[in-house]
């Protein structure tokens, strides 16, 4: 989740007057360590009252997602970041938030696992975050969007999940994005289904096509990789016509701009059987298989491998 300019104003007022009346909300005593990922200087912010094993924990933890965001970027984001670590009872990773694109807080269960930690989406999906700007109003559809669509191919990517379990999220989660009885476009539509996964279906959908018209040698980390070379990460404000043409010039052709027309104002809805048909992806009794002789079945695996041309 990312919080907007204008939230973090009001939230950062809120914490200071709280921390002047109770002196105690921001009275834990924290260390920082730090590692150097993709030309970024990753500073980790720990109570002090964490274990070597923990700390040795998240460090790993921290190292993985950052490796999963350079394996899109081809480097990290930011050059700069903060991760603070709140350390919580319990065993998971509870939510996180990004603010201002240098700040990432999340919580951890002081009891959590290396198996667990290896298997967390919330730190990658906020570390996209960083990348990409912030949007007028209205428009968290294309930031939660893309962190939703871009995590697990990322996690893919660096070898961290399987490509059936890429795809079975994908199979569980991009109908709760399809336009319901009464929706409007995504820009007008912002409902949690439609903001993070009708945002990743549209990114999916930018994916495919961009690697479609361009034989598979362009894709949208072109695009993103150049919106990041413009200066535009999570610490701008960027409109929706900016970050398209931008993306779009990257690519050399308007598929951003012409997919955003259609999907922007009006509810378009995507046949997702015939989409998986065409990708070859199969579910049968909970299990995904792959079909190689599909039409898009080369964009499928390019989509998980992050390697371009013909596969």
């Amino acid at each position: 989740m990312k919080i907007s300019s204008d939230a973090q104003s009001r939230i950062v007022f809120v914490c200071v007057l709280t921390c002047l009346l109770t002196q105690t909300a921001c009275a834990e005593e924290t260390t920082d360590s730090s590692l150097t990922a993709g030309g970024a200087a990753i500073t980790i912010r720990l109570p002090k009252s964490a274990s070597d094993a923990f700390r040795k924990l998240v460090d790993a933890w921290v190292r993985d997602a950052a490796d999963a965001v350079i394996a899109v970027y081809g480097r990290y984001p930011v050059k700069q970041v903060t991760i603070d670590v709140r350390m919580a009872s319990g065993d998971r990773v509870g939510g996180g938030r990004t603010w201002n694109g240098r700040l990432i807080r999340i919580r951890v269960g002081s009891e959590v696992t290396r198996a667990i930690l290896r298997s967390d989406w919330v730190l990658t999906h906020e570390m996209f975050h960083l990348g990409f700007p912030d949007t007028p109003n209205d428009l968290d559809w294309m930031g939660e969007g893309l962190s939703t669509y871009m995590e697990p191919l990322a996690r893919a990517r660096a070898g961290n999940l399987s490509d059936e379990a890429v795809w079975a999220s994908m199979i569980d989660g991009l109908p709760k994005g399809l336009p319901a009885a009464g929706d409007q476009g995504l820009d007008h539509t912002p409902t949690w289904g439609r903001t993070y996964w009708g945002g990743a279906l549209f990114w999916l959908l930018a994916d495919i096509e961009i690697r479609r018209k361009t034989g598979n040698h362009k894709s949208l980390d072109d695009a993103l990789r150049a919106i990041a070379a413009e200066g535009g990460d999570g610490s701008q404000t960027w409109s929706s016509e900016r970050i398209f043409r931008r993306g779009d010039a990257a690519i050399g052709q308007p598929i951003l701009e012409k997919l955003h027309e259609r999907m922007g104002d009006r509810p378009e809805s995507t046949d997702l059987d015939a989409l998986w048909q065409q990708l070859g992806i199969i579910q049968r009794r909970g299990t995904v298989v792959f079909n190689d002789d599909a039409p898009l079945a080369g964009i499928r695996r390019a989509l998980t491998s992050g390697k371009s041309g013909r596969q």
